[in-house]
């Protein structure tokens, strides 16, 4: 794995014969998708462990093989740290699990995670092998058809005899995803200028899938961890992880394995550092005072991953000599590219180049969302299956504009909801919670960065647009206070990521809005209420601090559905005189208990008055009379 950490395997202990205890809670107030998948993950472990304890081996490592799927379709970052910790102790039962089940296991599946291939292999008997034995005389005769070096040594011997036993499904498999990614990644790796037979570093690491992952955080086809990856330009943000993409990754993957190459000059040390990292190989060859690959003190990984990548590499140049049936490899990746100016969802687009949604998927192995990403500038190149470029361009452009989707950034405010902006932009909520894959939308917090989608053209919306070019010694609160405008405006309708603006950039300074729309049963008039004349750079924050009133109170009393407000515009800013019964409007999300508080009055009283229950359910737009107490 690219610049991990190795791990060591715990000890392998003995089965006991009772039935395991949970030892594994997931009790916290977790997300519902996080729950889900914790805990289907932990159901497959208990039944794992239970199996394990009468005998049943196959059974619990199918048990085991669907926990460690169940724990790589779950996104760290999109976890609360309690969540993520609590993943890592399951990651950690489940791993120690595997290990007890290794000594009864006789093969390995398909989708066998690296660590649990190498700690298999430690298994094996070394043997004093003579020059001609048949396994080194093999070695002997093929390795001069590779062109990284091959050692003839009784460790190369047994990782070859792992791959011809237990391990014998996992590498068929292998050889039949080899041949998705073989022409690109061999085409990369020889304009990058390595050698050809790293190849064999992807199959190894994970096996040829795009979304393999491991509990040191390893990523795609490479297993690059998030920082490696970084160095080595591969990018991850809220919508892609470019760690999964094959092509980017494999040029990654070439020029890490390339600089970790002219570092220690061997190829040999170049795969050890790849999985152990290039610090730890070098101070295992000061230590040792040898540069020779079988001379060096390295963790138990990766002096079995070295002969392991060996291993595979011989085999692959002739398998039928080692056991194997004639294989009958996937067909080349292959896809067309189309440029995308808006975001659409992935399942419109599927249904645009006629194939499923989880075929669109596997060819968009780089996307984390549902959704294509928002470009700031330029257009998302999405793959589709080849030969349907026309047929995607004449659906796409006759998507309903409820698929096609233009985005704003909006940093959440103190007593925001999802709720609260949604109505703010004109969306609907569900469309929120979508975009930004909330997986509890009542935990939003202030300051935390929402992409908020809005349909490319809004009906009913006018448009006033207006532009500010900026001076120097200009600033985005300088210019939203100028404009009459809040600062979360600005930076969302110029979809700026930072407050740096520079002297000639022209900004946005007035979005598109709903046309204002009548009021059928206005709650008060502004008769015997204050008023106040709204005056240029003033906003319903600055008016609401002023006047002692929350902005949501503002925007009620005014009718307003969102935060715009203009020069010379007159607000209602002071609640109403009860000195005699009034009467108020019922709007969305109120209830009785609210509308009491809101005029000092008792709920009791208030269902008194309207001679109605405490527990009423209030309808939008239903009158009811507020009277004053004495």
């Amino acid at each position: 794995m690219a610049g991990c950490a190795s791990w060591q395997a715990t000890g392998v202990s003995s089965v006991e014969t009772a039935i395991p205890q949970d030892s594994v809670q997931v009790e916290l107030d977790l997300p519902a998708s996080d729950q889900d998948g914790l805990r289907a993950a932990r159901w497959y472990l208990l039944r794992a462990n239970e199996a394990l304890a009468f005998g049943r081996y196959e059974q619990a490592r199918q048990d085991l093989d669907e926990a460690f799927k169940v724990m790589a379709g779950l996104e760290d970052d999109a976890m609360p740290e309690s969540t993520r910790a609590l993943r890592e102790t399951l990651s950690a039962a489940i791993e120690s699990t595997y290990f007890k089940l290794l000594p009864h296991l006789e093969h390995f599946s398909a989708d066998s995670p690296l660590i649990l291939l190498l700690e298999g292999l430690s298994k094996e008997q070394l043997e004093d092998l003579p020059q001609d034995a048949t396994p080194l005389v093999r070695i002997h005769q093929l390795r001069q058809h590779c062109d990284i070096p091959i050692d003839a040594n009784a460790k190369v011997a047994a990782s070859i005899h792992f791959f011809q036993t237990r391990g014998r499904e996992t590498y068929t498999t292998w050889l039949k995803r080899a041949g998705r990614y073989r022409s690109m990644i061999l085409e990369i790796l020889k304009e990058e200028g390595v050698p050809q037979d790293l190849f064999y570093i992807a199959m190894i690491e994970s096996g040829f899938k795009p979304r393999a992952y491991s509990r040191a955080h390893a990523v795609g086809l490479w297993q690059f961890i998030e920082s490696t990856g970084k160095l080595e330009g591969l990018s991850k943000n809220h919508w892609i992880d470019e760690r999964r993409d094959p092509i980017k990754s494999t040029r990654a993957a070439a020029r890490h394995l390339k600089k970790l190459h002219q570092k220690l000059r061997d190829w040999r040390l170049a795969a050890a550092a790849y999985n152990a990292g290039s610090g730890r190989v070098r101070r295992a060859i000061e230590k040792a005072g040898s540069r020779n690959f079988w001379n060096l003190q390295l963790p138990r990984e990766t002096t079995n991953y070295v002969p392991l990548f060996m291993a595979a590499t011989i085999i692959s140049k002739a398998p039928e000599l080692f056991g194997f049936d004639k294989i009958e490899p996937e067909p080349p990746l292959s896809y067309a590219e189309v440029k995308l100016t808006n975001p659409v969802r992935l399942k419109a687009a599927a249904r645009c180049s006629r194939t499923s949604y989880e075929e669109l998927r596997d060819l968009n192995p780089e996307l984390r969302r549902i959704i294509t990403p928002p470009r700031a500038s330029g257009a998302y190149p999405l793959r589709i299956p080849p030969g349907q470029s026309q047929a995607f361009l004449a659906c796409y452009n006759k998507l309903p504009e409820s698929e096609k989707l233009a985005w704003h950034y909006y940093y959440v405010q103190r007593n925001d909801s999802v709720w609260s902006i949604a109505r703010e932009f004109g969306v609907s909520s569900a469309l929120i919670i979508e975009a930004n894959s909330l997986k509890n939308p009542d935990r939003i917090r202030q300051g935390q960065r929402l992409y908020i989608p809005s349909l490319a053209d809004f009906d009913g919306r006018s448009i006033s647009a207006k532009d500010h070019v900026v001076k120097s010694g200009d600033t985005l609160s300088d210019i939203a206070l100028q404009h009459g405008i809040s600062l979360a405006q600005l930076r969302s309708w110029n979809r700026l990521d930072s407050d740096i603006i520079h002297p000639g950039k022209t900004l946005k300074v007035q979005a598109a809005r709903p046309r204002p729309k009548a009021a059928k049963h206005p709650a008060h008039s502004g008769k015997d209420r204050p008023l106040h004349t709204v005056q240029t750079g003033e906003t319903l924050w600055g008016i609401g601090n002023r006047f002692a009133v929350n902005v949501e109170k503002l925007k009620r009393w005014n009718q307003l559905s969102g935060s715009l407000i203009r020069p010379g515009q007159q607000l209602i800013v002071g609640p109403p005189n009860l000195d005699e019964d009034s009467l108020y409007i019922v709007a969305d999300g109120d209830t009785l208990y609210s509308i009491a508080r809101k005029f000092g009055l008792q709920v009791e009283e208030l269902a008194r008055q309207n001679k109605i229950g405490i527990s009423s359910t209030l309808l939008s737009g239903m009158t009811l009379k507020i009277k004053p107490l004495n």
